[in-house]
């Protein structure tokens, strides 16, 4: 009988139990060879593969992606079929599928998989369940799967991958333009282990592969982390409808994805980001805690009156703004001067922390005498000493964990910035349920929680140093030639940062004197929002300042930040504009009333691309007088008028109030960026977008 003109690949480690079986049905189907892949096996796996005519060679144990690309190199056909070792093939399958696959013209066709069992118990058949049930059969995988040997070998696999490698592998290829595909008619047998080890090893594969997968393609962070829990909303769903004996699968499929996904996150990497990506990664950081910061306001919203809502939003935008004013510039000095430091900025990051630390106390206590003396507004919530006393313990918590972002920002691994955010805002949302559920209802579990959520996320800050053997140096942290070196640029940078962000933190307290309690509480949550896509492009704006500072600046760094921000931004701003009415109306009319101010704040944030990307441009440079002369214009539009208009036009007035200013803002900043970068080498920079209207040129270092 003539061969297929197929190399079988089966890689294999301890298979044992599934890999006779598996390499009979390969047989039947009578391939050009068949060639074991074995990892290091300790049990028959190795006897059985020669006993059934398979060339066996051994990986050295050095993975799955290792061993799969040993087998395409080892193959004498142009044709590779990788096919797993828990795979059985139908008779006359490998001759179909090869078919498809030359008729179609396709670089990989995977087969169909009908997924089962290995045993008769809970663990195996949900397992099964879930595969045949979701979306992931129509995705192209290499569990049984016919590739272009050249192709293959070509694209390959990244041996960096224990797991995901499959997803990872179909990214590059669909960027290459090849053409992948899965059978909807040639169908093969997979099966699963039917233990509960076997569940839990899968989930902790598949959350960690993501998390691979994220690190090395930034740009897609946004759907790989949120595909778990789409994945478990859709499949607790239908098993609630279908099966609901499978829910507590979904319970434990949720859990460690995230688990698997946050260590690994978490695990020190010495691979920088790029610039578009570490944008992408801290815009993240900024956008996915959103949605438990709304979850937060809302149980507070739903549970305290609006007149507690509203003081208790005025202490938190007095702690926000605390962090802002003692800052003293550290954070943008520190994105400056941190990538040059030989010592991985030990004594750097000890200094910049304590230094924020103890000038956000300074600034908080002068902060709540003034506002205190006032009387008014955010002034009333002194008259409770220990609501002084948390508010003064959340300013320090929040300016620490502030400036661990800028820290990982300057390393070029914002991704850790991620993980610190989403601990800091479960927590706080879990600090005021249970203080709900316990009833202590009061003005103070809400400042309190904010400073919960701070606090531990400093502690998960300094592990992460940790961990990447940057710890910080106290020791000689509280010198004062560091401190002085990290103030020299601070100081004329803190100028920048406070015109560019004091107005966002002022306006609640002016809304509060004016309007009262009640508007604030409406404006606050509004506010936030909007402050959650803020975010964005000033994310572009820092990482673009830190590439330009440390040895990594390269050409086209201003158009990838540029891009980045719009493009981060608008999807963003869509989802705002999509979500927020349905999210505000849940809080009832003196809420969902407010949706209008969001199609006013929007488009308001997207020009602040430009703008943003113009004062990351203008640090770089130096540029830090005429940077803050434009920041100025737009604090003193949006400032000097707000109680006027604010008595006048309420709300709405303030939304349009503050837009105005931005887009005056935005069109000197689109000014200043054609002429800055038309000045500049073209070597240095590959220009800003189109939208700006000039030809690519060029920055050049500070």
């Amino acid at each position: 009988m003539s061969h297929l003109k197929v190399s079988v690949v089966v890689p294999a480690r301890n298979a044992a139990t599934w890999l006779g079986e598996c390499l009979e049905s390969i047989g039947r189907q009578h391939p050009h060879e068949m060639i074991v892949i074995d990892g290091c096996s300790t049990d028959d796996t190795v006897q059985i593969a020669r006993s059934f005519g398979a060339r066996v060679i051994s990986d050295e144990g050095r993975g799955l992606p290792a061993a799969r690309m040993l087998g395409a190199r080892s193959a004498n056909s142009d044709v590779v079929a990788l096919i797993d070792a828990d795979v059985v093939l139908p008779p006359g399958s490998l001759e179909e599928l090869l078919g498809e696959f030359e008729t179609g013209g396709f670089d990989g066709l995977q087969f169909g998989l009908a997924s089962e069992s290995d045993g008769p118990g809970y663990w195996g058949s949900a397992l099964a369940w879930h595969h045949n049930h979701s979306r992931v059969r129509s995705w192209f995988g290499v569990c049984a799967t016919l590739m272009r040997r050249d192709v293959l070998l070509s694209v390959g696999f990244d041996d960096n991958f224990r797991s995901g490698e499959d997803i990872e592998l179909k990214i590059r290829l669909e960027d290459a333009g090849y053409r992948l595909g899965v059978s909807p008619t040639t169908v093969v047998r997979h099966r699963f282990a039917d233990t509960y080890d076997c569940a839990r090893d899968q989930w902790l594969q598949d959350g960690a592969g993501l998390a691979r997968t994220i690190r090395k393609h930034p740009a897609r962070a946004g759907w790989m982390l949120a595909l778990p829990l789409l994945a478990s909303v859709r499949g607790a769903g239908l098993s609630l409808i279908l099966a609901p004996r499978y829910l507590p699968y979904w319970a434990g499929f949720l859990l460690y994805n995230y688990r698997s996904m946050f260590g690994e996150i978490l695990r020190p990497q010495n691979q920088p980001i790029s610039v578009g990506g570490n944008a992408a990664w801290l815009a993240a950081a900024r956008v996915a805690p959103m949605l438990t910061g709304f979850l937060f306001w809302a149980l507070a919203a739903l549970v305290l009156p609006p007149t507690q809502i509203g003081l208790g939003s005025a202490v938190v935008s007095a702690a926000l703004l605390t962090v802002q004013l003692g800052m003293l510039g550290v954070g943008p000095a520190t994105l400056t001067l941190l990538p040059r430091e030989t010592d991985g900025g030990r004594r750097l990051i000890a200094t910049s922390l304590l230094t924020v630390g103890i000038f956000s106390l300074v600034v908080g206590g002068a902060l709540a005498a003034i506002t205190h003396s006032l009387g008014s507004g955010v002034g009333e919530a002194w008259n409770n000493p220990l609501v002084t006393l948390v508010f003064l313990a959340t300013a320090l918590f929040a300016a620490s964990a502030y400036q661990l972002d800028h820290i990982g920002v300057a390393q070029e691994r914002a991704d850790r910035t991620l993980v610190r955010s989403l601990v800091q805002s479960l927590v706080q949302l879990a600090f005021l349920a249970g203080a709900f559920a316990v009833g202590i209802r009061d003005l103070l579990v809400v400042i309190g929680a904010v400073g919960a959520g701070a606090l531990l996320s400093v502690l998960v800050g300094l592990r992460q140093l940790g961990r990447a053997h940057v710890s910080p140096d106290w020791r000689h942290g509280l010198r004062p030639g560091p401190a002085l070196r990290l103030l020299k640029p601070g100081l004329p940078n803190h100028a920048l940062m406070l015109a560019d962000r004091a107005p966002g933190y002022l306006l609640p307290l002016i809304v509060a004197a004016t309007l009262g309690p009640a508007a604030t509480a409406a404006w606050y949550i509004v506010w936030m929002m909007a402050s959650a896509v803020f975010f964005v492009p000033q994310s572009a704006g820092f990482t673009l300042q830190t590439a330009l500072a440390g040895p990594r600046s390269k050409p086209g760094l201003v158009a990838s930040a540029m891009r980045a921000s719009l493009l981060l931004t608008l999807a963003a701003g869509l989802i705002l504009m999509v979500a927020g009415p349905f999210l505000l109306s849940l809080l009832g009319p003196q809420y969902a009333s407010a949706w209008v101010l969001l199609p006013v704040l929007v488009p308001a944030l997207l020009l602040s691309c430009f703008t943003q990307v113009y004062y990351g441009l203008c640090r770089a440079q130096g540029r830090l007088v005429e940077s803050t002369s434009v920041a100025l214009v737009a604090a003193i539009l949006v400032v000097a008028p707000a109680a006027a208009v604010a008595q006048q036009y309420g709300l709405t007035g303030v939304s349009v109030l503050w837009s105005v200013a931005q887009a005056a803002v935005a069109l000197i900043a689109v000014r200043r960026l054609i002429k800055l970068t038309r000045e500049m080498p073209a070597a240095a920079t590959g220009g800003v977008p189109s939208a700006a209207r000039h030809e690519p040129t060029g920055i050049e270092k500070p």
